[in-house]
Parts: C-alpha cells; sequence; structure tokens
C-alpha cells in the first residue's frame, strides 16, 4: 500500500514536472517570437500608452470598463520600449493563468494538461492584449480564491461580493460566469427547504447585481460617453497568424524608422520602394517622402505610379496612419509648426485621448520652434510618468539653454504659418509656405535652407502631375536651384519636345 502510494505521488509530481516544462516552454517561444517578428508593435504600444500618477489620470480610467486592470495594462506598457521587456510581462501573465487554471482543476491524471489550453488561446489569439490576458488572469485568480473557501454559504456570499469587485476588473462575460453558480439550485432532495430559499434569494441577487452594478457605476462617471464604458470579448480578438497583425507590424516599421531618419533603410534595406512601386498605398507615401528627405525625390519621381498629388500625404483624413504621414511630411520640410498640430491630432485618436509619443513629439516641436512654454507644461506631464526622467532632464537643460535668442538675450518668437496647412491646394500651399519661410530666389536672399527647396520641388511635382507645363516653368525659373546644372529626370522628361507635343 505504502509503494502503491509512493508511486503514484512520484507519477503525479513528474506530470507537474511536464506541465510546467511545456508551460515554461510555450513562454520562451511566445517572448522569442513576438520580440523579434513583432518589434515595432512593442515598441508603437509604449508610445500609444499613457500613465500618470495623478488622480485626474484615474478618473479617466474609471470610465473605462474595467478601470483597474486598464490602468494597471498602462502602468506595465511603460515598460514595452524594450520589445522583449514588453513580451516578457505578457509571457509571465499568460504564463500566471496557467498556473492558475491548473489549481482550479486541483484534479490528478493527464487531463490537467487542459490547462495550458487557455495560455495558448492567450498567446495565439490576444497575442498583444495586455488588458484582456490581466483580465483572463484575475478571472482565474477570483475563481480560485471563492472556491477554496470551506462552506457553502460563504462562497455564495463570496460571489455576491465579487461581483461589483470583478466590475473593476474583467468585462461583463466574465463576471457572468463568476456569478452563474449563484443561481443553480441543488438538487439535494435531503437538503432543507430554508437553505434552499437562501441559495435562490443569493441568485435573485446576483442577477439583481449584475443589471445594477453597471447602471449605478455609469452614473458615477456621467462625463464619458456610454461606448466607451463597455467592450465585448470579442474586441480583443487578433490572431497572431493575422494578415492584419503583420500589416500593422510594417506599417509601424514604416513610422518608427522614418521618425528616425534611417531614410536609406526605409526605401532600400526594408523594401519600401518595391512595395510602393507595387501599388502599395501606404508604402507609396512613405517612399515618396524618403525621396524628399533624401533629395531624390525630382530624379526618381516618374519610377512611382503616381498620377495625384494627394498621393503625397493624406488629405482631409482622421486616421492614425494619416496623422503619422502628415507629421513626417511637414516635419522633414522643417514646419515644425504643423509637424506639432498632426502630433497633438494622433493623441487625440488613442484610447486615453492622449499618449507618449504625441507628448515628446510636441515637446520637441515645440522647443524648435521656440515655444518653451508650451514645452515646460508638456515635459511637466511627463515628469508624472515613470520611465521619463532622463527624457524631461535633457528637453529642461536645452530649455533652459536655447539657441536663437536675440541680441538682447530674450527668445525669439515662434514661428507660425500665416494660414492654415491644408487650407490650399498642395502646390500652392508648397509655395505659400516657401515665400512665408524663406522668400523666394536665391539672387537677393542669398541660399535657401533645404527645407525651402524641398517645398519649390513638391510644388514643381504636382504640375508635372497636373500636366500643368506653363505653372512648372513659372515656378522652375522663379527660383535658381537648377540654373547651373542639368535638371532631374522628371523635370527634363516633362520638358522634353515629345512630351511637349
Amino acid at each position: 500500500m505504502y509503494n502503491k502510494q509512493y508511486e503514484t505521488g512520484g507519477s503525479e509530481a513528474k506530470k507537474a514536472t511536464v506541465f510546467y516544462i511545456l508551460l515554461l516552454v510555450l513562454m520562451h517561444i511566445y517572448v522569442l517570437y513576438t520580440g523579434s517578428q513583432f518589434r515595432y508593435t512593442y515598441l508603437s504600444m509604449e508610445g500609444d500608452d499613457f500613465w500618470v500618477a495623478t488622480w485626474d489620470f484615474w478618473r479617466l480610467k474609471l470610465g473605462m470598463t474595467p478601470a483597474l486592470t486598464n490602468w494597471l495594462a498602462d502602468y506595465l506598457m511603460q515598460f514595452y520600449g524594450k520589445p522583449y521587456v514588453g513580451a516578457t510581462i505578457q509571457a509571465v501573465v499568460i504564463g500566471a493563468t496557467g498556473v492558475l487554471f491548473r489549481a482550479l482543476l486541483s484534479g490528478k491524471g493527464w487531463w490537467t494538461f487542459l490547462a495550458l489550453l487557455p495560455p495558448v488561446l492567450l498567446a495565439f489569439c490576444y497575442p498583444f492584449s495586455l488588458s484582456f490576458q490581466l483580465q483572463t488572469l484575475f478571472f482565474f485568480a477570483m475563481f480560485l480564491g471563492i472556491s477554496w473557501i470551506p462552506r457553502d454559504n460563504w462562497r455564495r456570499l463570496a460571489r455576491l461580493v465579487a461581483i461589483p469587485v470583478s466590475f473593476m476588473l474583467m468585462i461583463l462575460p466574465f463576471q457572468f460566469v463568476l456569478a452563474f453558480p449563484l443561481v443553480l439550485r441543488s438538487k439535494d432532495e435531503g437538503e432543507r427547504r430554508p437553505k434552499d430559499l437562501l441559495k435562490s434569494a443569493c441568485g435573485l441577487v446576483a442577477v439583481v447585481l449584475l443589471y445594477l452594478t453597471p447602471h449605478i457605476y455609469s452614473q458615477q462617471v456621467a462625463f464619458i460617453p456610454f461606448e466607451n464604458r463597455f467592450v465585448d470579448i470579442t474586441a480583443y480578438w487578433e490572431p497572431l497568424t493575422s494578415q492584419h497583425l503583420r500589416n500593422n507590424e510594417n506599417i509601424r516599421k514604416m513610422v518608427c524608422l522614418a521618425s528616425e531618419g534611417r531614410w536609406k533603410d526605409l526605401l532600400y534595406k526594408e523594401g519600401i520602394q518595391r512595395d510602393a512601386q507595387r501599388g502599395n498605398a501606404i508604402a507609396l507615401r512613405y517612399a515618396l517622402l524618403a525621396e524628399s528627405a533624401l533629395g531624390t525625390l525630382p530624379e526618381n519621381l516618374l519610377y512611382y505610379p503616381i498620377n495625384d498629388e494627394r498621393l503625397f500625404l493624406f488629405q482631409n483624413d482622421q486616421n492614425v496612419v494619416a496623422q503619422q504621414i502628415n507629421r513626417l511630411f511637414y516635419l522633414n520640410l522643417g514646419i515644425c509648426d504643423e509637424a506639432f498640430h498632426q502630433a497633438m491630432e494622433y493623441g487625440l485618436l488613442q484610447r486615453n485621448g492622449i499618449c507618449f509619443s504625441s507628448l515628446r513629439q510636441m515637446v520637441d516641436y515645440s522647443t524648435e520652434a521656440g515655444d518653451w512654454e508650451i514645452a515646460e507644461r508638456f515635459l511637466h506631464v511627463l515628469s508624472k510618468s515613470t520611465l521619463h526622467k532622463r527624457f524631461v532632464e535633457e528637453r529642461q537643460a536645452k530649455i533652459q539653454n536655447p539657441k536663437g535668442l536675440t541680441s538682447n538675450g530674450e527668445s525669439e518668437a515662434p514661428q507660425r504659418a500665416d494660414n492654415f496647412v491644408g487650407g490650399y491646394p498642395l502646390p500652392i500651399e508648397m509655395l505659400r509656405l516657401a515665400r512665408y519661410y524663406g522668400g523666394k530666389g536665391t539672387a537677393e536672399q542669398g541660399q535657401q535652407p533645404a527645407d525651402i527647396k524641398k517645398m519649390v520641388d513638391y510644388a514643381l511635382c504636382c504640375y508635372i502631375l497636373r500636366n500643368d507645363a506653363n505653372s512648372f516653368r513659372i515656378v522652375l525659373g522663379a527660383y535658381d536651384y537648377y540654373k547651373d546644372g542639368p535638371l532631374p529626370h522628371a523635370y527634363s522628361e516633362f520638358l522634353s519636345p515629345a512630351k511637349e507635343q
């Protein structure tokens, strides 16, 4: 008998060891695969995140069900600036879910390996949804805690208490599963009637709590739009193998490389030029932007399938992809005022109405424009976060010793455009900005900065796409960038006799 019990115990220990080894393997695969294949997704998750240690931020999170889980998810995503750190955080949450589910099963035998199913589903079907992964973890933790309560009546009381508490931790489907045992009636015929009535009453109270808790909660956060308070389980669904996820990774890679000024890597190493020539609309805009930044747009314009000036950027579009491209477009021209505007619009589109990447960009752009008071305000906000101490100190040092002071030691007024950017057709806008920021021609003004030349090139390229030879010649003659040398390929082709005929 002793030997049999010893062998059984040893067998269960081996099964537990195998289970935890498989769970660790799953976690390692998740970290290595997502950290290497979705590096820019993690970087963007950090940039799109926002968390500060203030009561105002906590009040904001109260309007987003589940409040506490979303608050914690935002806190953890601050560390996603290093992709493998972000992947490790999510792997730990996924692994902990498997451990809790195995403890919940509390059985023996090979069927306990079913506890690997939730981690696999979370890793494959919800790979980058930290909020949903945390909700699943909290669900198993609360279910396990209640199941460990020895007496049946105390368990029912715990479930009743758990319903309003769980509203801060998980979405409604999880709450329903947590409370469902309360509405079940016992089939034990020997049970006395008072207990049966008590259990039925608990079930009724559970239904009432599930109905009333969201409504009572909503009254506390009436300032938040109703659609921001409730989500369903399908809102988090994003399989790891989906093409949409891969496309998002490619777009985020383009944003990161362009923001870092790695134009040659973007254009040639990452194959954006090839994708653009195949007709990918987003890749086309980034390729044209890279050509402009490298000064080769007039030379290579005709190599791309562009027949409309609106393909240089997104005009009158309000989405995150458009805001990123437009921000980089105007930043490439040196118009920090409009780059600031696009960064602000991008932040407003995020789930918190603001994000770290938008704040960092607005600090840098307002500093470049000489608007140091605005930069100080955003730095004060960033100082309330966890990981921006070095960023804040470096920018404050730059503000305290700014460039661009007048002879009297006073700061120059920040540069502002003389009209709303985008208020005119693109070639007209480029020429107006060129005159405003640098004047026309170089005969009297001296050599113009590179961004003025880029504006003029954009105007000339627009007239090529419009097939407006008269306006093209007028602009080309007004600026002497190409008077002392051969014309770029696109310009010479447009002015060739064969083209004119």
